[in-house]
């Protein structure tokens, strides 16, 4: 066996050797990317809104003729439409259970501007509320499809209520208004565009006392008593969900 021979000998026995060794060390690869993250609808929202309210003004009233000997009193009982709108801030609560189903707190308040929109010009006239604040405060039960939520809703309802009527077609605006409340139903859907930005539909119907109120000309004495306010309200809104207690006040290390 020459020199050269053995070099090139050995030389293919530690490339054999190299070979076997590196099929025996274990092999590394990079982990995969962890999955991404599950949305969830638990946590703090807070948000605003913008609604259509229209619906009904239902009153009774009493118009006494200061000309006629001993009053005449003549009662009337009087309902006019009303449309206008809502602009406020809401802010709540949701609890997810394990089958899906989403319990949740809303607490909401809104600057309204609900007025009288057919009211008319006859003898006696009528009275009607105009509403000028609006607030909830309301239960909502639904059920979680992904980012996907239909719910059911309902609640307190209160409001400012301000009288106003009909007076030989003159309207007789008041200064009274008054705080009132009722009850509230609806129904709605959200949806989660962003992990934490949601947009939102829904109708409520409301119903509350209509305001009271009494007005004097030189000829006519009248007395008004609300019977009821009714209102529709369709609604559009967004919401930020805050996941945890201590991102809300600006603590996410809290994680609460």
């Amino acid at each position: 066996m020459t020199f050269k021979t053995y070099i090139v000998g050995a030389f293919a026995s530690v490339l054999a050797v190299s070979a076997v060794s590196a099929a025996d060390l274990p092999s590394y690869k990079a982990p995969p990317p962890p999955p991404p993250p599950v949305f969830s609808w638990e946590g703090f929202h807070i948000g605003i809104s913008g609604s259509y309210a229209g619906g009904v003004s239902s009153q009774y009233s009493q118009t006494y003729l200061l000309t006629a000997g001993p009053f005449l009193a003549i009662p009337t009982s009087t309902s006019f439409g009303t449309s206008g709108y809502l602009v406020g801030y809401q802010n709540g609560y949701n609890w997810v259970f394990a089958n899906g189903l989403v319990a949740g707190y809303e607490s909401e308040f809104n600057y309204a501007d609900v007025r009288v929109t057919n009211a008319g010009s006859y003898f006696g006239g009528g009275a009607s509320s105009r509403l000028q604040w609006f607030g909830m405060e309301r239960l909502r039960f639904g059920y979680a499809f992904g980012r996907f939520l239909p719910y059911i809703t309902g609640g307190l309802a209160y409001g400012k209520v301000l009288p106003s009527g009909q007076q030989w077609g003159g309207l007789y605006p008041t200064n009274q208004s008054v705080w009132q409340g009722g009850f509230a139903i609806g129904a709605g859907i959200e949806y989660a565009i962003l992990d934490n930005w949601t947009v939102k539909a829904e109708y409520i119907f409301t119903r509350m006392k209509g305001a009271s109120s009494a007005n004097i000309s030189p000829f006519t004495y009248r007395t008004g008593t609300g019977n009821y306010l009714d209102t529709n309200i369709a609604r559009i809104g967004v919401n930020y969900q805050v996941k945890s207690f201590g991102a809300l006040i600006g603590m996410p290390e809290l994680g609460i």
